[in-house]
């Protein structure tokens, strides 16, 4: 069994919180809870300007060693039962529940896009299926030999300025996604020792600065708070996507370092089942509330849907582990507790 890297653990943390977060901010601003507009769209397009690429940068770190491990098609049927298996029971269950409840769900949906599942991603989804695109496109040019990985960041960069606009297949998250993913593959030979590096201390408050400036700097004199994956500005994405990626990097190595939140490190163990899971936890929490105990305090809300989203799926997985419970997050009974992204 592969030896976990602490800071990685500490990182996916960090960013599994970042998602979750964001995701119950919006979906409760849209659905009428009194959180101020400023607040919001500051918030919002602060943190989709790098916590999914954060996750991209992650994978890309390992993807060659993966491939190395498992050989070419074993690589890839890896990723396929890992991946396209939740991807798929999630996304059916999700949009059951949506659905069902859609009075209560501000984003609606149909029995089509339901049924198309399969190859149109249902609401946060889109993340599973672009990062399987990656390993497949991964896997098809690393038969290019030497000239795979330039081939790949070429096509990354392509993409990025010039992105497909299709939500069909996750081809406009992969394509917005890919560059990030690919600047891991290639910096993964210099990684091998940034668990070790030094002055993290003042290296995470210094870039976290950076973003901080550059953002509302952006967002409040430049452009109007907008989500910068949308492909419209793709140099003020990279501007604040690297300084935020940083960030998150600088500050899982100096936690790493000292053990401190130990609980960010369970996190990003089971950041997976918290992807697939936390959107049903938190607004099914939003709505016990709302309508069962008439909470209106946005702070309450965030609070304690946050909590829930990131704790339930977590148990979900330890009780699956315990009582073998099978196929819950993984095709492969004996890996429901053990899965990530990458």
């Amino acid at each position: 069994m592969k030896q976990r890297i602490e800071w990685v653990d500490y990182a996916k943390g960090i960013g599994i919180i970042l998602v979750v977060y964001a995701h119950l901010l919006s979906s409760g601003y849209h659905s009428g809870l009194a959180i101020a507009p400023r607040f919001f769209q500051l918030s919002d397009s602060f943190i989709y300007s790098f916590h999914m690429p954060l996750f991209f940068f992650l994978a890309g770190l390992f993807t060659a060693a993966s491939y190395e491990k498992h050989g070419g098609i074993s690589f890839l049927l890896q990723k396929i039962k890992y991946l396209a298996y939740p991807y798929l029971l999630w996304s059916f269950l999700q949009a059951a529940v949506e659905l069902l409840f859609a009075g209560h769900s501000y984003r609606g949906g149909s029995l089509e896009q339901f049924l198309l599942i399969p190859v149109l991603p249902w609401a946060q989804f889109w993340f599973l299926y672009a990062i399987l695109m990656m390993y497949l496109c991964f896997f098809v040019l690393k038969s290019f030999r030497n000239y795979g990985v330039p081939v790949m960041s070429l096509v990354a960069v392509l993409l990025f300025f010039k992105p497909i606009p299709s939500e069909y297949l996750g081809l406009a998250g992969f394509s917005t996604g890919f560059l990030f993913f690919m600047a891991g593959v290639c910096l993964k030979p210099y990684s091998q020792n940034w668990g070790e590096m030094k002055r993290t201390a003042l290296y995470f408050p210094v870039v976290l600065c950076i973003f901080i400036v550059s953002a509302y700097a952006l967002f409040s004199y430049t452009i109007e708070a907008t989500r910068l994956p949308g492909g419209a500005h793709p140099f003020y994405f990279i501007l604040l996507a690297v300084p935020g990626i940083a960030a998150c990097l600088f500050l899982s190595i100096f936690l790493a370092q000292h053990s401190w939140f130990p609980f960010l490190k369970v996190l990003g163990k089971y950041s997976l089942q918290i992807y697939v899971v936390h959107m049903l936890a938190g607004v099914g929490t939003r709505i016990i509330l709302q309508t069962v105990f008439h909470v209106t305090n946005p702070l309450l809300h965030m609070g304690v849907g946050v909590s829930v989203a990131v704790v339930v799926p977590v148990l979900l997985a330890l009780l699956a582990a315990k009582f073998h419970i099978p196929y819950l997050f993984a095709w492969d009974s004996g890996r429901n507790n053990a899965r990530e992204f990458v």
